[in-house]
């Protein structure tokens, strides 16, 4: 271990075996799949593993491989709440008749109907279908009798089905949920975080999803949680569309670097400063993309005459067009909390929950000619935003040095080669890295997120002083 005067760098090391090894074998995979069947919170240090590290470019990607098929396997489909591949609509349709069954995401003391959709006119792509989260308009009523017993958000619910049928893209998977609790509404809330997180794993590992394909939107209500949720949580959608709403600055609009960002609303929609908020936003994300080209591509669509109801299927068919970079050359990470909550991967950055206080900013960047990671890492205030989320303001603050972050790496020869020594830059400050590929790593990182292709094969832990 190196100490700088103001940085600290451990390269995370894993037991190994012969380095030649190419794959795992049978007695190492049989350790890693009790590894992952025990609860996360019991599994030991996966560097008490047997796994093999020093692994070529080529070894990584057979072990991610064989990982990504154990815990496909390891994660039973039968009895999930959300179910293996639903059948095609066409399918689905019996003497001329749609058969829509709708089924339950248990979510704590919550429970979120839904209902999911498979559009399919032509056989799945190679990378794999389209997933597009759809969250309905309506909202919350507090003195409502029950957690779903609110006839606006059922009806709303009922048209994001339809729309979804006739409006929208016409191939892709949607999940289509109801409010898991009418008097609470507001799709920003904790549990509908645990969802979205959850669907998304479980499509990816069992409805053959395309993680890099995945997709936000939502009317009114569902508009409002579409501006919150994607720059909240940007590394797991590919683009964002809100429709017939906006929000304050507060939320983190910077986030939106690598996420193709829309938004449609009617010129005369100004209640809860819908239209006004809107244009703000993309005004800010007109002055991001200035300063940086190659990010912050968004669409706004004021809809000349309309009202609160707006043409849908703009923005939803945008979006497709852009697919996710699962470890992008540049990302912006605006660390706050929602709902009490906060993020703790940030595409290629760990930033543990347990450690996070007040308002950061971390700002990541790879140069593969160079073969150089650089962070930046900043605290912009001790406080945070405070308020409904959908008119908050940023907090002002002293902008300073991250002092004390404990920052883990997560490196894949998509950002450097990691075959070459690494400089590693944080705040200013540099240190060189020898770099190894682990089948560790690739372990953990999958274990964490379940996507083969935000698998890192090499972890590097970097404390600011």
């Amino acid at each position: 271990m190196t100490r700088l005067a103001t940085l600290t760098l451990v390269l995370l090391l894993f037991i190994a075996v012969s380095p030649t090894q190419a794959a795992l074998t049978p007695d190492q995979l049989e350790a890693a799949k009790a590894w992952l069947e025990k609860p996360a919170d019991e599994r030991p240090a996966v560097d008490s593993l047997d796994l093999p590290s020093d692994l070529s470019k080529e070894d990584a990607a057979q072990v991610t491989e064989q990982l990504w098929k154990l815990m496909q396997e390891t994660d039973p489909v039968e009895g999930s709440a959300l179910g293996p591949l639903p059948k095609s609509v066409q399918e689905s349709i019996k003497d001329g008749k749609l058969e829509l069954h709708a089924s339950t995401l248990p979510l704590g003391e919550h429970t979120m109907p839904f209902v999911v959709l498979r559009r399919e006119q032509q056989p799945a792509p190679e990378a794999g279908r389209p997933l597009f989260l759809c969250f309905h308009g309506g909202g919350a009523k507090p003195d409502a009798d029950g957690p779903h017993s609110w006839a606006i958000n059922t009806r709303e619910l009922q048209a994001q089905v339809q729309l979804s049928l006739g409006v929208y893209p016409s191939e892709g998977i949607y999940w289509i949920p109801r409010m898991a609790d009418d008097r609470l509404g507001r799709w920003w809330h904790y549990h509908n975080q645990v969802a979205i997180d959850a669907v998304i794993d479980h499509a990816v590992l069992h409805w053959g999803v395309d993680p890099n394909r995945v997709y936000i939107l939502g009317i009114s209500e569902g508009g409002y949680g579409t501006d919150i949720l994607a720059p909240y949580m940007p590394d797991r959608f590919a683009g964002a569309a809100a429709m017939a709403a906006g929000v304050g600055l507060g939320n983190p609009v910077a986030n939106l670097r690598n996420v193709a960002f829309s938004t449609d609303v009617g010129e005369k929609d100004t209640m809860f400063d819908r239209r006004p908020l809107a244009e703000k936003f993309h005004a800010a994300l007109d002055d991001l993309h200035e300063e940086d080209p190659e990010g912050y591509v968004h669409r706004l669509d004021v809809q000349a005459g309309r009202g609160h109801g707006v043409d849908y299927s703009q923005g939803t068919g945008w979006i497709p067009k852009y697919t996710r970079k699962p470890f992008p050359n540049k990302f912006v990470w605006i660390d706050q909390p929602l709902d009490n909550h906060r993020r703790s991967r940030m595409y290629w950055v760990n930033y543990p929950e347990s450690e996070q206080e007040g308002l950061n900013r971390i700002v990541g960047t790879a140069d593969s000619e160079a073969n150089r990671i650089e962070l930046k890492a900043e605290k912009l205030s001790e406080k945070v935003a405070e308020g409904h989320p959908t008119h908050i303001d940023p907090p002002e603050g002293e902008i300073k040095p991250l002092s004390g972050a404990k920052l883990t790496l997560l490196l894949s020869d998509e950002l450097v080669n990691l075959d070459k020594p690494v400089e590693v830059v944080v705040n200013g400050k540099s240190q060189t890295v020898e770099p190894s590929r682990s089948a560790g790593a690739i372990l953990a990182t999958l274990a964490d997120r379940p996507d083969p292709t935000m698998a890192a094969t090499c972890e590097v832990e970097v404390t600011v002083d």
